[in-house]
C-alpha cells in the first residue's frame, strides 16, 4: 500500500490526546483517541487485505506474521521492564495483581480481565501498570475473525455487497454499543463486540477508497474543503470537551471516528488543510513512534506516581512525558524498525521469538501470582499492616444482602440475644465497616438489629444507577423486608454520601443515578436523586424512624497500601501525622450534609444525626490511633476504628431508643 505521512499524523493526534488526557495536562476528552486508533487500524490493516486479496496473495499465516512483527516486540520490551520495576517497587497485593494483569496482557485478554475486575472496590487506575493493553486486546480479537471472514466475503460476493454486509455488522455492533452503554458501561468500553464498529469504519473507509468509491468527494473541491473541517472539528470537539462524565463509547464515540473516516477519505488524493497540517515532519515523526509512545507513557506514569505517592508536580508529569519519548524513540529504533524488516528476522525466526517471549512472560506472571506478589521482599513492619484480615470483622458473611437473600430470610440479626430486632442498619460498605459499633452497642443496652447491607447500596426507591439495571431492585427487596417486619420501627442510614451526590470517590467518576421518571439526565441529577429516594421512603414507610447518619472522611491519604507506599519510599510522616486534614473533611460533609438536613426538615420520621465527627481532632482525622489502623483503606473502617466509636454508638442508641444513660456496656 502507499505510504500516507496524513495518517502518522492522525496517530500524532490520537497518542497525544491519550497521553495529555492521563497526565492531566487538559484535554479532558483525550481518551477518544483510543477510538482514532481504531479506526486508523482498521483502514490500514483492510487496506493491506484487500490488495492481498485482490492479487490473489491472501495469506494467514502471513497476515499473522505481520501482526507478530508489529506488536509482539515493543510490547514484549515493554512487559519485561514493567516486570523489574513492579518486582523492585510494588507491594505484594499490588505486585501479584500486576501478574495477573501482565498474564491477560501477554494472550490479548487484558479487555476481559479488566472488565472482570471493574466494580466499586476496583483499585484506582494509577496502580495498573497494563491497564493501556485493553485496546490492543480488542484490536487482536477483531482481527482473529476479520481476515478470514473477509476473505471469505471476497470469494462469494462483489466488493458493493461486501460493503453491505460491513455497514450492516457495523450498524448492529453500534446499536449494541448505544445499548451496552446505558446497562453495562463496563462491558460497552472493554468489549470487542461493542467496539468492533469503529475498527469497521475504518474497513468500510479502505475498501471505498480501493474501489474508487471516494472520487465522488475528491471530485469536488468545496465539498472536501467543508468536510475536511467539519470532520476536524468531530475530533477536536470531543478531545476537549468530553469527560468523566460523558455517556461513551455508545453514540459519543461516533464524532470522532467519524471525523477520523472522513479525513482519511478526503486525504487520500488531494491536498487537503488537514492534510498539509498532518504531515508536517514533526508530526509524521511522532505517528511513526505513536505505538512505543503508546506502550511506554502509561508505565511510566503508573511507576512515577507509585514512588511519589503524592500527586505528580507539573516538572514531573514533564519529566514522565519527556521520558516516555525519549524511550518510545529507542523503542522505535532499535527493537520495532528491525523486528519489522524482513531481512533481519524470517518468519520462523519471528514465531520462535513470539512463542519464547510469550512463555517467558506467562512464567513470570504465575510467580509473582502464586507467591502472591513475593511478600518476602517487604520488611516485617510492611507485611504486618498488608494483614487485611486482622482489619476485617468477623461478620462479613452478613453483609452482601442481594434481593435474592433477603427474600429468603438470610438477613443477619445481630446484637442482644433473645431479644426482638427494633432496628435495622442500612447501607453500603460504610455501613457494614462501622456495623461493629453499633451492634456491641446495641448488645450492650440490650437491643438487637438486622444487618442489611450490600456494596454501593443506598435505600432509594425507583431510582436507577446507570450501568446497573439491577439498582432498583435492591430496594424494592429492602422496602419488602421492612413491609414483612413491622416491629422494626427504626431505620439507620449510613453511606458513602459524596459518591452518592458528586458520582466520584478518591478511586473513581462518573457514576450518575436518576430518576426513572426523569426524561433526561447527567450527573446533577446525582442531588435530586437522593432527596427524592430517601423522600420516598419515608413517605412510604410513615410509621417508622428514619436515622440518617453523616459519613466518615475519605481520601487516598487514608489509605494503609498508600502509607505502606510512604514508608517503603521513605516520604512518609510520623504515625501520628499521618490522615486527612481535617478541613477537607469539612469540605466533603459541605457537599452532601446540606441534602440530609433538608430531609430531616421535610420529612417529620426523618432525623439527621453527625455521628463521625470524633474520628478527626482539630487539624487531622488520622490514619492511627493507639498503634492501629482506623481505616482499612482510603473510606473503609477498620475493625478497630469501628470499636473506638463503641461509647458514641451507645449514645445514639440510648438517645433513639429513649433508654437511660447508666445502663452497662
Amino acid at each position: 500500500m502507499k505510504y500516507r505521512p496524513d495518517i502518522d499524523g492522525l496517530r500524532t493526534v490520537a497518542v497525544c490526546s491519550v497521553v495529555l488526557f492521563h497526565t492531566g495536562l487538559g484535554f479532558p476528552g483525550g481518551f477518544v483517541g483510543v477510538d482514532i486508533f481504531f479506526v486508523i487500524s482498521g483502514f490500514l490493516i483492510t487496506t493491506i487485505l484487500w490488495e492481498d486479496l485482490q492479487a490473489d496473495s491472501f495469506s494467514i499465516m502471513g497476515f499473522y506474521e505481520r501482526r507478530v512483527r508489529r506488536i509482539l516486540p515493543a510490547l514484549f520490551v515493554v512487559m519485561l521492564a514493567s516486570t523489574v520495576l513492579a518486582t523492585f517497587l510494588f507491594l505484594p497485593d499490588h505486585l501479584a495483581d500486576f501478574g495477573k494483569s501482565m498474564f491477560a496482557a501477554n494472550i490479548f485478554l487484558s479487555n476481559l480481565y479488566f472488565y472482570s475486575e471493574t466494580d466499586y472496590f476496583t483499585e484506582a487506575a494509577h496502580l495498573k501498570p497494563m491497564l493501556h493493553t485493553w485496546s490492543l486486546a480488542v484490536e487482536e480479537q477483531y482481527y482473529i475473525l476479520f481476515p478470514p471472514i473477509l476473505a471469505l466475503l471476497f470469494g462469494i460476493f462483489r466488493p458493493s455487497a461486501i460493503l453491505g454486509w460491513l455497514v450492516l455488522t457495523a450498524t448492529l455492533s453500534m446499536v449494541l454499543s448505544v445499548w451496552m452503554v446505558q446497562r453495562n458501561p463496563p462491558g460497552a468500553f472493554y468489549l470487542p463486540q461493542a467496539r468492533a464498529w469503529e475498527l469497521l469504519l475504518g474497513a468500510m473507509t479502505a475498501i471505498s477508497i480501493a474501489q474508487g468509491w471516494g472520487k465522488v468527494v475528491e471530485t469536488r473541491p468545496k465539498l472536501t474543503f467543508w468536510l475536511t473541517l467539519v470532520a476536524m472539528a468531530m475530533i477536536i470537539w470531543p478531545v476537549a470537551t468530553y469527560g468523566p462524565e460523558t455517556v461513551f463509547p455508545g453514540l459519543s464515540a461516533l464524532p470522532p471516528c467519524l471525523g477520523t473516516a472522513i479525513l482519511i477519505l478526503t486525504g487520500d488524493r488531494r491536498k487537503t488543510i488537514a492534510t498539509r497540517l498532518l504531515s508536517v515532519p514533526p508530526m509524521v515523526f511522532i505517528g511513526k513512534i505513536s505505538y512505543s509512545l503508546y506502550l511506554w507513557h502509561w508505565p511510566v506514569l503508573v511507576f512515577a506516581i507509585y514512588v511519589s505517592v503524592d500527586p505528580l508536580t507539573l516538572p514531573e508529569v514533564l519529566g514522565c512525558i519527556l521520558l516516555s519519548f525519549l524511550l518510545a524513540t529507542l523503542s522505535w529504533r532499535y527493537v520495532e524498525t528491525p523486528f519489522r524488516k524482513r531481512s533481519g528476522f524470517g518468519r520462523a525466526q519471528v514465531f520462535a521469538f513470539g512463542s519464547v517471549a510469550a512463555v517467558l512472560i506467562a512464567g513470570l506472571s504465575s510467580v509473582l501470582v502464586t507467591t502472591g506478589g513475593i511478600p518476602t521482599r517487604m520488611p516485617s513492619d510492611i507485611t504486618k499492616l498488608l494483614q487485611e484480615d486482622h482489619f476485617l470483622h468477623d461478620q462479613r458473611d452478613c453483609h452482601f444482602v442481594t434481593p435474592e437473600r433477603a427474600r429468603a430470610g438470610d438477613i443477619c440479626q445481630r446484637g442482644a440475644t433473645g431479644v426482638t430486632p427494633s432496628f435495622v442498619l442500612v447501607g453500603d460498605s460504610h455501613a457494614d465497616a462501622f456495623s461493629p459499633a453499633i451492634f456491641a452497642a446495641a448488645k450492650s443496652v440490650g437491643l438487637s438489629g438486622y444487618q442489611y447491607t450490600q456494596a454501593g447500596f443506598r435505600p432509594l426507591p425507583r431510582i436507577q444507577k446507570k450501568g446497573d439495571p439491577t439498582y432498583a431492585a435492591q430496594t424494592e427487596a429492602f422496602m419488602n423486608f421492612l413491609e414483612d417486619r413491622p416491629e422494626v420501627d427504626t431505620v439507620i442510614i449510613t453511606a458513602f454520601w459524596e459518591h452518592q451526590v458528586t458520582g466520584a470517590t478518591y478511586r473513581h467518576s462518573g457514576d450518575i443515578w436518576f430518576d426513572d421518571q426523569q426524561a433526561s439526565w447527567d450527573g446533577q441529577t446525582n442531588r435530586e436523586t437522593l432527596v427524592i429516594g430517601i423522600g420516598r421512603l419515608a413517605a412510604a414507610f410513615p410509621e417508622r424512624r428514619f436515622i440518617l447518619l453523616d459519613d466518615v472522611p475519605s481520601s487516598d491519604e487514608l489509605d494503609l497500601k498508600t502509607h505502606l507506599r510512604s514508608l517503603l519510599f521513605q516520604v512518609g510522616s510520623p504515625q501520628d501525622e499521618v490522615g486527612m486534614h481535617a478541613e477537607n473533611y469539612a469540605a466533603q460533609r459541605a457537599i452532601y450534609e446540606p441534602l440530609l438536613v433538608q430531609l430531616a426538615a421535610a420529612h417529620p420520621n426523618v432525623v439527621y444525626r453527625t455521628f463521625f465527627l470524633s474520628l478527626c481532632g482539630t487539624d487531622i482525622c488520622p490514619l492511627f490511633k493507639n498503634n492501629e489502623p482506623v481505616f482499612r483503606n482510603g473510606d473503609h473502617l477498620s475493625v478497630q476504628g469501628a470499636h473506638l466509636l463503641l461509647s458514641d454508638a451507645k449514645v445514639l442508641l440510648q438517645d433513639i431508643f429513649g433508654l437511660p444513660p447508666s445502663a452497662d456496656m
